[in-house]
């Protein structure tokens, strides 16, 4: 018989063959009939020819059973469908267990017999976390470089011209990436060079192990060289949208002043030259630094603002920051953000001598602010203790 299914229902797929233990399941689950459909298989074999020929969301496997056991199913998933997260039941876990799915995109490993509250937790959070969403006209750079300053966790999928790949951070950490041709750096080097990508997202890490080493930023740069390498060899030469994205990737941290013949000092940049960097990223109207006596140091604008009223009223702010967080024992602040009408304030200490205030409109791209706070902070915190 078939079931129809309100719009945007999911189908969850348990496979286990222990007859007993799945109707038992089952009958637990029906309380959430509202939110997913349950469908039952009794070996891997059985799920397979489920997965070929219906729809299912998410897949719940027991590892040992007879026929197909649940390593070639996943197996088959990781070739057949990728895009499908499954959670791992067993009553024989080990150290070699753990380390054979390390090789899978499992959402969850969860240990026989079954907490159930826990059970039916861990997959709302997997039917929550596969609620994708999809971006486009976004350069992937950019995007990545997002992700790891904002610490997020999650599973990219990469489409574009017909090819697919997959990266995945934890925490703002690149953890690992795979394209149908090459996995880790390899694959890196090869997806952030696509044209017009579409990104999927997926609000959970699929994997445990750390694969790849070196930086996301020195990676990108390395992939946009690999790429202009091979391009010269063939004679062409590289298109104008990755000369764009390089330039977004080298955004300098200080001018390229050459060294002084007779000595190895390399000169910082000026307070000022910092400051442009941050109004030169769209949507920024004015960057000051303050001291926390509230005089204005340095400041780079778009428009005709007041940077020394911005900055005498920005420092009743700043302190009351840092006071709110002392007095709930949150200790010292890392940045402060208050939201208006037409945009955002960003404050953001530079030391123990000052503080650095950003005014932006509402549209301003806060992931690249924070990501030249970031860069930039280490000279800026200089720059003041020598005023």
């Amino acid at each position: 018989m078939v079931v129809a299914l309100p719009y945007g229902m999911k189908t969850v797929l348990i496979v286990d063959d222990e007859k007993n233990f799945l109707s038992t399941l089952a009958e637990g689950l029906e309380e959430y009939a509202s939110q997913f459909r349950t469908i039952l298989a009794g070996d891997g074999q059985e799920a397979i020819t489920l997965l070929d020929s219906t729809h299912v969301d998410i897949v719940v496997t027991d590892l040992e059973m007879p026929r197909v056991d649940g390593f070639t199913l996943l197996a088959h998933m990781s070739k057949h469908r990728p895009e499908t997260p499954a959670i791992v039941m067993t009553a024989y876990g080990s150290q070699d267990v753990w380390g054979k799915l390390n090789a899978y995109d499992v959402f969850a490993c969860l240990e026989k017999p079954l907490d159930f509250a826990g059970f039916v937790q861990t997959l709302l959070n997997c039917l929550e976390a596969s609620a994708e969403g999809k971006i486009r006209g976004i350069p992937l750079p950019a995007f990545l470089q997002l992700v790891e300053m904002e610490r997020k966790t999650c599973s990219l999928t990469i489409r574009s011209d017909g090819r697919q790949g997959r990266i995945f951070f934890r925490e703002g950490e690149l953890l690992d990436a795979e394209s149908e041709t090459a996995r880790g750096e390899d694959a890196i080097y090869e997806i952030v060079c696509w044209d017009s990508p579409e990104i999927e997202i997926e609000r959970t890490c699929r994997r445990t192990t750390a694969l790849i080493q070196n930086s996301l930023q020195a990676l990108m740069m390395d992939a946009f060289r690999i790429k202009d390498e091979r391009a010269h060899d063939r004679g062409v030469s590289a298109d104008d949208g990755d000369v764009e994205k390089r330039e977004e990737l080298t955004v300098p941290s200080q001018p390229e002043h050459l060294p002084n013949e007779n000595t190895q000092e390399v000169p910082m940049a000026s307070m000022k030259e910092i400051l442009d960097l941050f109004v030169r990223i769209d949507g920024v109207n004015a960057a000051c630094l303050v001291g926390r006596d509230g005089f204005l140091l340095e400041s780079s604008s778009r428009s005709n603002i007041d940077a020394e009223m911005v900055a005498a009223i920005a420092a009743n702010g700043f302190g009351s920051s840092e006071s709110m967080g002392r007095q709930l024992g949150k200790g010292g602040l890392n940045m402060s953000m208050i939201e208006y009408e037409s945009g955002p304030i960003l404050l953001s200490p530079a030391g123990s001598e000052g503080f650095v205030v950003i005014v932006a409109e509402s549209n301003a791209n806060l992931g690249m602010i924070r990501l030249q706070l970031k860069r930039q902070m280490a000279e800026l915190v200089t720059s003041v203790a020598l005023v």
